[in-house]
């Protein structure tokens, strides 16, 4: 018939471009999907594992904390121990041979606990915090709240037996005390303020900025 034409002659058939574009589009889908859904995967797997090892230790060291007089509690992604003013340092005293003998146990307690079950390869950090209470000057409670913290922290190195690249120390001087609303509401000296905590962080498997700071670490310098 006159004016007449195939499919072939109109531009040939359609489905083929159509399947190469529907390959495209998956294809661009699973790039995606790999971009953003397996990141997120191991995300999740990383929190998995961080809240089985915060669990383990928040029960484990709350149980044994009923026996010393320290508080455990689950503070955000890390567990917080507070070892109380009686059991650690004698008023405006830092050094070693001042730490008290109750505060030794303690810490000896929890090296051992760190060591049971392989627990210290899932630890990242035992960060020891020095406090003071609001008496003395800046400078005063700044160092002491400081070197507090360090002495433990060598403690918990050379007696607990916990690796020193698991090991950090910092003081906070007497700006966070125990009961915060009583501070602002009342000059009065709170003996409770001069402690020392123990923040325990875990372990992110697959966390490259934990893993890198971790490998920078140098435990035994030659």
């Amino acid at each position: 018939m006159a004016g007449a034409y195939s499919e072939e002659e109109a531009g040939g058939n359609p489905w083929p471009a159509f399947a190469d574009l529907l390959a495209a589009t998956t294809l661009l889908f699973l790039i995606l999907f790999a971009a953003l859904a397996v990141p997120a995967i191991r995300r999740a797997g990383q929190a998995d594992a961080a809240e089985s090892t915060l669990v383990h230790i928040d029960t484990m060291l709350s149980r044994a904390a009923q026996r010393s007089g320290v508080t455990v509690q689950r503070v955000g992604d890390y567990v917080l121990v507070r070892i109380p003013e009686n059991a650690t340092f004698p008023l405006n005293r830092y050094e070693l041979g001042q730490l008290k003998p109750e505060g030794k146990t303690i810490l000896r307690d929890f090296g051992r606990f760190l060591a049971r079950d392989g627990l210290v390869e899932r630890i990242d950090q035992v960060q020891v915090v020095g406090h003071t209470s609001r008496e003395g000057g800046e400078e005063r409670n700044w160092v002491l709240s400081a070197s507090r913290a360090a002495t433990v922290a060598l403690f918990l190195i050379d007696s607990a037996g916990v690796p020193a690249c698991r090991v950090a120390a910092m003081g906070r001087s007497r700006y966070y005390p125990v009961d915060p609303a009583a501070a602002v509401a009342s000059r009065v000296v709170a003996p409770a303020d001069r402690r020392i905590e123990l923040e325990i962080r875990p372990e992110l498997p697959g966390d490259s900025v934990q893993r890198l700071r971790r490998a920078a670490c140098v435990e035994k310098p030659a």
